[in-house]
């Protein structure tokens, strides 16, 4: 570790436990599973950007910036504001902010194709972005829907839940709208009533990502569902995505549409393209 990824550690580890997992699971957008401080401490570490972005969160009070300086026997001048007892650290550091980044800025760009233009692999960037968005969400969302089931913190307060239960050619369905906490007591009350285990297609042909035409990322999954070791069904789910602004940027879900199908046999994994629910929406670009 470098001296300001130690100092980091250092820093982070002064928080208080709540503080700390509250922190990581916002810098992670809540799609890292996260069960200790050290998991908190080390995913803060990898999916920030740089030191800076972390020294000023909101978590990292002027109160734990001082304690921190204090401890190191660095003397400042009173009062003194949050940014500069960021500049001291990084001072204490020899890190200037330009150079805090702890990415290399100077990307290996020898396997690109000559004939590529910088727009081409702009786009290819955003869609591979998009892509693993996707596969990161459906990973993290279904892991949820398996333990605790989803909070209503992750969903806006407009937000929006369909629920098709199709069995013996009859279909029941649910809609919520306009009330997070009933949409994610819903989820898992289907999931509670019916047993259920989730089993996505964490591959191209069952989770990909796509953008619709008023800027939401679409994430279209399928997969099968389970009961115990048994296979009963399967599934289909689309969410629209938005980044939300007052709560760190963070992506939040504003609609979802969920298929349940009861079903005996079930020859290989649900692929997306043979979904009514998803095959429509693949159209969209995926960047």
């Amino acid at each position: 570790m470098t001296t300001q990824d130690l100092g980091i550690v250092e820093i982070l580890s002064s928080l208080e436990e709540e503080n700390l997992m509250t922190l990581a699971r916002t810098v992670t957008q809540g799609l890292l599973k996260i069960n200790s401080t050290e998991e908190a401490v080390k995913g803060i570490l990898k999916y920030s950007p740089d030191v800076l972005s972390i020294l000023r969160r909101k978590a990292i009070t002027r109160e734990v910036l001082f304690s921190y300086l204090d401890e190191k026997n660095v003397v400042v001048k009173l009062p003194i504001t949050k940014n500069e007892l960021i500049d001291k650290i990084l001072e204490c550091w020899n890190v200037s902010p330009i150079s805090s980044s702890r990415s290399n800025s100077s990307t290996d760009i020898s396997h690109q194709k000559p004939q590529e233009t910088s727009t081409e692999i702009s786009k290819k960037e955003d869609a591979n972005s998009i892509q693993a968005l996707a596969e990161q969400f459906a990973t993290w969302f279904y892991s949820l829907m398996n333990s605790e089931g989803v909070g209503s913190e992750h969903f806006y307060s407009d937000a929006k839940l369909k629920i098709n239960l199709y069995a013996n050619n009859d279909c029941d369905s649910t809609v919520i709208e306009n009330d997070p906490e009933d949409i994610a007591k819903q989820l898992f009350k289907v999931k509670i009533q019916h047993n259920l285990l989730f089993n996505p297609n964490i591959s191209k042909e069952g989770t990909q990502g796509r953008m619709n035409p008023h800027g939401l990322v679409m994430v279209l999954v399928c997969g099968t569902l389970h009961v115990q070791e048994t296979c009963v069904g399967v599934f289909e789910q689309v969410f629209a995505l938005a980044r939300d602004p007052f709560c760190d940027n963070n992506w939040k879900i504003k609609n979802s549409e969920l298929n349940l199908r009861s079903q005996g046999q079930i020859m290989g994994q649900p692929r997306l393209c043979d979904s009514e629910l998803t095959s429509g929406l693949l159209s969209l670009p995926s960047s």
